[in-house]
């Protein structure tokens, strides 16, 4: 076989090596990526609950200003049904809005009281969470620290075949690295074998005449059909 021939196969796969760590490298990349998003979600979880805590609790105040201020209303209405100069209907009407007052008052008390027992609920709930995030985070920095020890080590792995490769491809000529690299292109496979007289890559019949130029390995043979490099096994 061609000695040009032998070096482009070790050349191709030098590629594939190169290639399917490569690969490996971006599924771990992919990896790290959804271990993070997935912490997002978490800690989006977390904050959505910080944030309704807040809201509640922001809630109950306006509650309690505006049960301060039906209060003072009533205090009001009561000193003018004490102390002013007012006629039947009007006491009856401060009389009636003093009970509506009241009433509203009990029910924003209640509803208080509901709310209370929510944020308490809400608070302990957002506590749990934040704890199980905690240690949540811990685990994923720990995974995500080995995928890393993983991708260094694949990616000194392709530092060691890109030396190989450049070794290779320095042993060459150019023109045969030219021709290499513009099939390796379109093709992940540009240097085949001649199987049963097609060519292994297109799998179509190539021709006698080639066939025999490439058992004498004299020089690169191409096929017909797709432009690969042949060699006859």
């Amino acid at each position: 076989m061609n000695d040009a021939i032998t070096q482009l196969i070790e050349l191709q796969e030098v590629d594939h090596m190169r290639g399917d760590l490569a690969s490996r490298v971006k599924g771990l990349e992919a990896q790290k990526e959804q271990l993070r998003h997935k912490a997002q979600l978490e800690r989006s979880t977390v904050d959505k609950l910080q944030e309704h805590v807040e809201t509640l609790k922001h809630n109950s105040r306006m509650m309690n200003l505006e049960v301060d201020k039906l209060d003072d209303q009533i205090r009001e209405y009561q000193n003018q049904l004490d102390n002013g100069i007012i006629s039947f209907k009007e006491m009856e009407a401060l009389r009636t809005k003093i009970g509506n007052q009241k009433a509203r008052i009990g029910e924003m008390e209640d509803e208080a009281l509901h709310l209370m027992d929510e944020i308490e609920e809400t608070t302990q709930r957002h506590a749990r969470e934040v704890e199980k995030l905690a240690a949540y985070e811990v685990d994923l920095e720990s995974e995500i620290g080995k995928i890393d020890e993983h991708i260094g080590q694949l990616q000194q792995e392709i530092k060691e075949w890109e030396k190989k490769r450049e070794d290779i491809v320095a042993a060459l000529p150019r023109h045969v690295i030219q021709q290499y690299e513009h099939l390796h292109a379109r093709f992940a496979d540009p240097v085949v074998p001649i199987e049963n007289g097609t060519c292994a890559g297109c799998k179509l019949t190539v021709s006698g005449t080639t066939i025999e130029r490439a058992r004498d390995g004299m020089e690169i043979v191409t096929c017909e059909n797709c432009s690969r490099i042949l060699y006859a096994q």
